[in-house]
């Protein structure tokens, strides 16, 4: 029985010891659309512009986003690259030069047309200031 407990409490242990799930970053980099402002009929803030905005508000907001890009899908590279436009604009430079010309598609959103356009446009509009995220 003694050794029962100490093995399960072990693997509790072991369990809680890795890194934990950050369901918002998980969440935003498989977003569905690029998204700001009022969307759809009833003019809602889209769940992406939201989780992008919380993690803008933590402390690891730099490395949160610069991970976001590593991992995520077109739409959340386009979020991560705004949010790095904001907190390093030098890094984003480095991140835009080589993707400026990219045909890569993200799908976007304003009020109620969702649109595809390419990432290149995507972070022409960035780099220019387009978004109300910033």
């Amino acid at each position: 029985m003694r050794f029962y407990v100490i093995a399960v409490l072990f693997f509790a242990i072991i369990a809680q010891a890795g890194e934990p799930a950050d369901a918002v970053l998980e969440r935003l980099a498989k977003v569905e659309q690029f998204a700001f402002g009022p969307t759809g009929y009833a003019g809602v803030i889209s769940r992406g512009e939201k989780d992008y905005r919380l993690i803008l508000s933590r402390p690891s907001a730099l490395a949160d986003l610069e991970r976001l890009y590593s991992v995520g899908n077109m739409q959340a590279k386009s979020y991560a690259l705004l949010g790095i436009r904001r907190l390093n604009p030098r890094r984003f430079k480095e991140l835009s030069s080589a993707i400026r010309d990219s045909k890569d598609e993200v799908i976007t959103q304003s009020g109620c047309i969702v649109s595809h356009e390419s990432f290149g446009v995507i972070v022409g509009r960035i780099e220019g200031g387009k978004y109300a995220g910033e």
